[in-house]
């Protein structure tokens, strides 16, 4: 698995878009300090899920948006995207911010997901450690400085075992709560018991009373009852009468009605007679106009039957010649189909033609590569055939010198015993000399060798003072140009610096240096003045004046040289001794080319110790303005300014800051170079004189060995006679032995030289390729050929379709003519039945009109009689109603009793029916009783009715409580259980896992070092959560130290070991390793970048460095650069490409 790509889009300083390709093996991140690289470290934190303002370097998570440039606007959301690949899958990471909220929104794979299901996401791709991956100068520091037990704590992180501790801890807290609880359950239930002892008496009493309220409330209950019965009862006898009367009223009521009814049927029959007359009569006119429509209809029939049968004859004929044209294009669409077919034939002839040549020109390939690799075996064959007959030649070579030489040693050699004695005084006496000046020139390389070191370590502490002098430098830079100079001003000073303005401003408080103590005075007096800007004259404060206009930046203040007017001190005024701090202009050092500008704003200034001092001077008559060193001013206008903020004497106080930070980063820088030489001559000598030390035990070993020849050549003469005839007989056999040898190699080398001769069997691809492009191109015709005609096929068929439509539309339309036709005689047909019938009606209309008039002089005869028999019924049905209220009043009174009973008791005494109510119980005598019950009530007194359900709370309270308590008892036995398990199981984890760590540690250790040994050993205590884990360690040539003893250089080196083998026991998939070689020598730091570049083989290493042992190891580089004030810029370098 590995980071592919990692796009910023409005992230910190990289404004606008930065797209980088990562390496899956080395990549290397460049820059000077405060050009932003360390951005990128913050991106890939941030996109991971990291949002720790410490980590990521901000207040809030806006910060994290583009604040904006010269050049480029200030970003409205920030955005970083990871690509991750491993194989075959992908993955992609987005997390976005927005101003000016700062809320943030992840993506994975383009679906919005939380932060936890971004974890979910990690461990499927082994990031869940991702903490462990990114690797900084801050995370070397912290593993020395480290005690024991946070060592121990960060390596649980790494083994998973802060799971445990947290379970454990959890689980323990559980414990200490559910013990507190089992024991405030007890004192609970011991108070309860006790509290229910004390209550008992008024319990006993409160039950006597409640006996009684009991009994009284039965009484109370059962008059209710009585009472409501009794009234009850009433109201259904009520209602018995009233719906008998009801009865009689509803006879009388249908009699009426009926009679009325009657009345109204006799009425609604006279005017039926007078509508049905008159509708007769209306409907005898209308036959008469219908008779004279239905004649004009008929005519209208038989004109519109002659037209369609005129169209009809027409369109008959019209579907005659396009059936023929149809015809005359079926024929035509066959004779296409048989061509199509044809040349679908011929093409498919083609391609199987232009496959087979395919086929053979693959065969070729194929041929031509088996050759290829043959010739390859036969080229690799005879360089072994001719480099086995080098050796060959090589040996029979040696072998006859050896020959030779025995040859010789058995001629010359003599007795050597005459001259061995004086041979070895001679050499011992020059090898004593020799061991004497050894022993000098050790002395001499000790000493060297120990100014080399200190040199070197002062050289390193020089080097990183130098830088972190030179990066306090940048950022106090970069804080007081972003937090403290107004946007204008900084934007046309950066603008002056890019060349991108025609002009040369200056800041006030940048043309003038001071004491930091007196920064506080001539801050609270310049103002806002310490903010403008010095410029040579109008024309160019009229030109910075256009640039802001254009850009719309802001206002700002200039002052123009020609027109400066300095002040200068009232001498003549007699200052007081005490108090008086001195003039301004004396307690500055000005640029002296702006001095006149610095006089204008304040040469007459005088800065005094304390606001009583300045007081006195008012009051004297100093007509100057007067400020203090706690920041209260005096101006000769009369007004008086003082008080505190948090940024004042911020601006003056940070340019002396910035003065002195560059002073001190020059003589760093200088303090380098010089140790830097002194070291290299050092370095020089010490390499020298250990040449010089070998060279002596190089000699003293010589002269050692020649002593013992010549010892051992004595007595060992008569044996090498006999040892150089053995030698001899071997060397012969050696020399014909190898002779065979020689001549089997000449054979296979003839054999391969014949082989290699032999003419190629694979025929010319000339006439393969001509025949293939031929065939693809008859193919070509043909397919063009089959499209043709598959287009006049379509054309045909087109116009087929046409016909064929041209055709049902004609069918269509004679259908339609033949029921026209047939619609028309109908009409005609129903036209004179209409007529004929029309005729008979007004015949019979006349004689209904004739019976109507007899009829409706009987009707009004009737009517008058059905009209005195109503009036007769009304009056009896109003007698019948005034009964009915009579009742109905007698039931609403009783009701009204009933309902007063029924809300005053209801609710106390829900009613359950009459019928089990007992007989014969007087209501008197209940109330008698209710009264007498109450006198007894009132004899008892004061008594704590609550008691009861007091007492039925404790005990209810108790009960539950017991059951409560068992089960705490349970539980605090599941958690001592639980605690046990996770001590025993993460024991056993950590013990497994630390012992890994550590033969990795040591290994890593010995590597870096080139020897020695380092350990990771376990500090007890008084848990097994309290063991701690201390760090070992033993360089070449020294006794086992912990890593706080180490030196700075060792230190580093141990510390990176120890985090290598972390990740890699992790098996972290990446690795960001931020200026980790910062305060390595070279000779380390070629080590650390040999490991780094040996762990990018198996992981992707991301190395933020300034090294360029380091960068010469990456597959990738990337620079990070300031293309102008707060906006980097990135430029990506492939080192394969370059080498």
């Amino acid at each position: 698995m590995y980071i592919s790509r990692l796009q910023l889009k409005g992230f910190k300083s990289f404004g606008g878009s930065h797209d980088l390709i990562l390496s899956s093996g080395f990549t290397a991140i460049v820059g000077p300090n405060g050009s932003g690289k360390s951005n990128i470290l913050d991106a890939l934190r941030w996109s991971l899920g990291d949002s720790h303002a410490g980590r990521l370097r901000i207040s809030r998570q806006s910060d994290l948006l583009f604040q904006g440039s010269i050049s480029l606007p200030a970003a409205k959301e920030a955005e970083v995207l990871l690509q991750l690949r491993e194989d075959a899958r992908s993955c992609s990471v987005k997390r976005r911010v927005t101003a000016p909220d700062g809320n943030t929104i992840l993506f994975v794979d383009n679906a919005r997901k939380t932060l936890l299901e971004l974890d979910e996401t990690k461990r499927d791709w082994k990031l869940e450690g991702d903490r462990f991956a990114f690797i900084g100068q801050g995370e070397v520091a912290e593993v020395i400085q480290q005690r024991p037990l946070a060592r121990r704590m960060r390596l649980e992180s790494l083994f998973g075992i802060d799971v445990y501790r947290k379970r454990r801890m959890d689980a323990s807290d559980r414990l200490v709560t559910v013990r507190e609880e089992y024991d405030q359950l007890r004192n609970v239930m011991a108070e309860l018991q006790s509290r229910r002892e004390e209550i008992a008496p008024e319990v006993r009493r409160a039950s006597e009373l409640r006996e009684i309220l009991d009994k009284i409330e039965e009484e109370r209950k059962l008059l209710y009852w009585l009472r409501r019965r009794r009234s009850e009862v009433l109201i259904g006898e009520t209602e018995e009468s009233l719906e008998s009367v009801k009865k009689e009223q509803a006879v009388v009521l249908g009699w009426s009605s009926m009679w009325e009814k009657a009345l109204e049927e006799i009425e609604k029959s006279i005017a039926m007679l007078s509508r049905e007359r008159q509708q007769q009569t209306w409907e005898l006119e209308q036959s008469k106009r219908n008779f004279d429509s239905l004649i004009k209809a008929g005519y209208a029939s038989a004109s519109n039957l002659k037209a369609s049968k005129e169209r009809l004859d027409q369109a008959s004929e019209e579907r005659r010649k396009a059936k023929e044209h149809a015809e005359a294009l079926i024929e035509e669409q066959k004779k296409t189909q048989e061509e199509n077919k044809k040349a679908r034939e011929e093409l498919e002839k083609g391609q199987k033609a232009l496959e087979n040549a395919d086929r053979k020109w693959q065969a070729y390939n194929l041929r031509l590569k088996e050759e290829k690799e043959q010739r390859e075996a036969w080229n690799n064959e005879k360089g072994r055939l001719e480099a086995e007959l080098q050796q060959i030649r090589a040996k029979l070579s040696f072998l006859g010198k050896d020959i030779l030489e025995i040859k010789n040693k058995k001629t010359e050699t003599s007795d050597p015993g005459k001259n061995i004695d004086s041979e070895i005084k001679k050499l011992e006496k020059e090898r004593d000399r020799l061991l004497k000046e050894q022993e000098e020139t050790a002395s001499v390389h000790g000493g060297l060798y120990a100014k080399v070191q200190t040199l070197a370590a002062e050289l390193q502490r020089a080097r990183r003072e130098a830088s972190n002098a030179r990066s306090k430098l940048n950022e106090v830079t970069e804080a007081m140009q972003a937090d403290l100079y107004p946007r204008p001003v900084q934007y046309l000073l950066s603008a002056a610096r890019l060349n991108r303005l025609d002009a040369s401003p200056h800041a006030v408080v940048d043309v003038f240096t001071c004491d930091p103590k007196y920064s506080t005075a001539l801050e609270a007096y310049l103002g806002g003045r310490q903010f403008q800007l010095l410029v040579e004259d109008l024309e160019e404060a009229g030109r910075c004046i256009d640039k802001l206009k254009v850009n719309a930046i802001g206002r700002a203040t200039f002052l123009p040289l020609e027109r400066c007017r300095p002040r200068y001190p009232d001498k003549q005024f007699r200052l007081p001794k005490e108090g008086i701090t001195g003039w301004a202009m004396d307690l500055v050092k000005v640029d002296d080319h702006w001095l006149p500008g610095i006089e204008q704003i304040m040469g007459d200034l005088l800065i005094v110790e304390n606001y009583a001092v300045g007081q006195d001077l008012v009051r004297a008559g100093f007509k100057g303005p007067v400020a203090t060193l706690e920041g209260d001013v005096f101006q000769p206008g009369g007004t008086v300014s003082g008080g505190r903020s948090q940024k004042s004497g911020k601006t003056i106080e940070m340019k002396a800051q910035i003065v002195k930070l560059e002073q001190d980063a020059a003589s760093f820088t200088s303090a380098a170079e010089e140790l830097a030489k002194k070291f290299k001559d050092a370095e020089g000598e010490e390499l020298r004189v250990s040449e010089q030390k070998e060279d002596y035990t190089r000699k003293i070993r010589e002269f050692d060995g020649r002593i013992a020849l010549l010892a051992d050549e004595k007595a060992s003469f008569s044996k090498e006679q006999k040892r150089i005839e053995g030698e001899r007989g071997r060397i012969l056999e050696a020399i014909a032995e190898a002779g065979k040898q020689w001549n089997s190699v000449l054979g296979s080398l003839a054999e391969l030289e014949k082989k290699w001769d032999s003419p190629s069997k694979i025929e010319d691809d000339h006439l393969i390729i001509e025949e293939r492009e031929r065939l693809r191109a008859e193919a070509a015709v043909l397919a063009e050929r089959l499209s043709s005609k598959f287009a006049l096929m379509e054309r045909v068929s087109n116009e087929l379709r046409t016909e064929e439509r041209k055709m049902r539309s004609l069918d269509e339309e004679m259908s339609e003519l033949d029921l026209r036709c047939v619609r028309e005689r109908a009409n005609l047909s129903r036209t004179g039945k209409n007529c004929l019938d029309i005729f008979e009606r007004r015949r019979v209309l006349t004689a209904e009109i004739e019976n109507h008039i007899s009829g409706f002089s009987k009707l009004e005869t009737k009517r008058d009689l059905m009209r005195k028999r109503a009036e007769l019924s009304n009056i009896r049905s109003r007698e019948a109603l005034e009964r009915i209220s009579s009742f109905e009043l007698k039931k609403s009174e009783t009701q009204r009793e009933l309902d007063e009973l029924i809300n005053t008791w209801e609710d106390q005494y829900p009613y359950s029916g009459g019928e089990a109510l007992p007989d014969g119980e007087d209501i008197e005598d209940l109330r008698r009783s209710i009264r007498d019950g109450d006198r007894k009530i009132k004899a008892f007194g004061e008594v704590d009715m609550g008691v009861l359900s007091e007492d039925r709370n404790l005990r209810d309270r108790l009960a539950f409580m017991g059951e409560h308590l068992d089960d705490v008892r349970a539980g605090a036995a599941e958690l001592e259980k639980l605690i046990s398990d996770a001590d025993r199981q993460a024991y056993k984890v950590f013990s497994d896992a630390l012992q890994e760590v550590d033969t990795r540690f040591c290994s890593l250790f010995q590597r870096l070092f080139g020897g020695g040994e380092a350990h990771l050993e376990m500090i007890e205590g008084e848990t097994i959560w309290d063991t701690g884990v201390d760090v070992v360690a033993r360089p070449p040539g020294k006794h086992p130290q912990s890593i706080n003893q180490l030196s700075g250089g060792e230190q580093s080196l141990a510390a990176i070991s120890l985090l290598f083998a972390s990740m890699e026991v992790a098996d972290c998939p990446l690795a960001v390793l931020d200026e980790v070689d910062a305060a390595l020598d070279e000779v380390n730091l070629r080590r650390f970048s040999e490991l780094a570049k040996e762990y990018a083989k198996n992981r992707q290493v991301l190395a933020m460095t300034h090294r360029r042992v380091t960068m010469e190891r990456a597959d990738v580089l990337y620079g990070v650069t300031l293309s102008e004030p707060g906006l980097s810029q990135v430029i990506g370098v492939r080192l394969e490409d370059w080498a």
